[in-house]
């Protein structure tokens, strides 16, 4: 990996400890009470450069990074024939940047956002956004198993449908887990992340919704 020029390094830093006071402050005391210059403070910045970076404390808190497909993990889903839907959850890397490699960063960030609506939405728009290629690396993989599995392949069509329909599916997913951490977090639990819990209980819901009634 090339080592980035020292003006972009320092355009690195600043970002990332922006981040990192944004998130502090929300975290310590709440969205509503934080302002952009108790940021600058807390990140010894101006605010010219804060705005350099970041359009509003919201913006700094979610990450200058929005969420990515890992091209690796694709590549590895595409030729899988594990649990489709919750591999598909893992193609995501949900906070590229800063908090990828701040474990404690990355923690106050998933709290923050739980505990604020207006930023769970922000956040699964940035989800959104990532939906036509997710769906295409989800075609492939059905395409792959078809070919694979069956002399009579399905049509591209309906495999094509079927990719919709999960991408819809995980969406839903995301927006379930999103909304679980929030209720948890309400409560004073820790939230659950383990995806062999989540696949267990995805694993129940799917089969009781494919029961058919005697």
């Amino acid at each position: 990996m090339s080592t980035p020029p020292p003006r972009r390094r320092d355009a690195i830093a600043s970002s990332d400890a922006i981040e990192r006071a944004a998130t502090d402050l929300v975290y310590e005391i709440g969205l509503e009470a934080v302002t952009v210059d108790m940021i600058c403070a807390r990140a010894a910045i101006s605010k010219r450069t804060f705005f350099n970076h970041f359009k509003n404390k919201e913006a700094a808190v979610l990450g200058q990074s929005a969420p990515t497909l890992n091209e690796r993990a694709a590549r590895e889903f595409i030729a899988s024939t594990g649990p489709l839907l919750l591999e598909a959850a893992r193609l995501i890397d949900v906070n590229p940047g800063a908090a990828e490699t701040d474990p404690e960063l990355l923690h106050r960030r998933m709290v923050i956002v739980a505990r604020n609506h207006p930023l769970m939405a922000q956040q699964m728009a940035r989800l959104a956004a990532l939906a036509p290629e997710l769906r295409e690396i989800i075609y492939l993989r059905l395409k792959t198993q078809s070919v694979a599995s069956s002399p009579t392949q399905q049509a591209d069509g309906d495999l094509r449908e079927q990719a919709e329909l999960i991408t819809h599916l995980l969406t839903g997913l995301l927006n379930y887990v999103g909304s679980s951490w929030a209720r948890q977090i309400e409560l004073g639990a820790p939230p659950v992340t383990d995806p062999a819990a989540i696949g267990t209980l995805l694993q129940t819901t799917l089969s009781t919704l494919a029961q058919r009634p005697e």
